[in-house]
This record gives structure tokens, sequence and C-alpha cells, in this order.
């Protein structure tokens, strides 16, 4: 797979997780599913923001480019976890 490639399937997948979330609530059968989910959310937002963090303070060399589609997957990513807050999903 090509790099070019790379930000478009990763956009095209955090796509479909925001179209798949969307009834979420209502499919976590336990609440440690929910917990589950919203974490790994907020791990791929994580990783998006840590590579913009690391070419902002310049431990790695700055590419516009991979900025903006860091960026932009990190915005899809962001609306993610809020379906696995539900109740009785507060512990853990």
């Amino acid at each position: 797979m090509t790099r070019s490639f790379m930000p478009v399937l990763m956009v095209a997948a955090g796509l479909a997780a925001f179209a798949a979330s969307l009834p979420a609530a209502a499919q976590f059968a336990k609440p440690e599913d929910a917990i589950r989910y919203r974490r790994s959310a907020f791990f791929v937002m994580s990783t998006h923001f840590g590579r913009v963090a690391a070419m902002a303070s310049g431990k790695v060399p700055f590419d516009a480019k991979a900025v903006a589609d860091n960026a932009e997957i990190a915005t899809i990513m962001s609306k993610l976890p809020y379906a696995g807050f539900v109740d009785g999903s507060d512990k853990g």
C-alpha cells in the first residue's frame, strides 16, 4: 500500500466506524463493551494528535499534508467515543 493511499483508507475506516457508531449505544451487551469501544476511539485520536504534536514540537520534520490528514482523522474520530458513554459504563 502506498503512503498516499493510507490517509484515504484511514478516513474511509473512520467514516465507516462513525456510521456504525450511530446505533452503537443499543449494541453494547455489557458496560465493559462500551468502555472498550470508547477507549479504542480515544486511542486512535491520541495516536493521530501525537503525530501532529511531534511535528509541532520539531521532533519530526513538518509535513503539511500529513498534519491535515492526521487532523482530519482525529476530527472524524472525535465524534465516536460519546456513543460509548451509556448507563452503567461509568466504572472501569
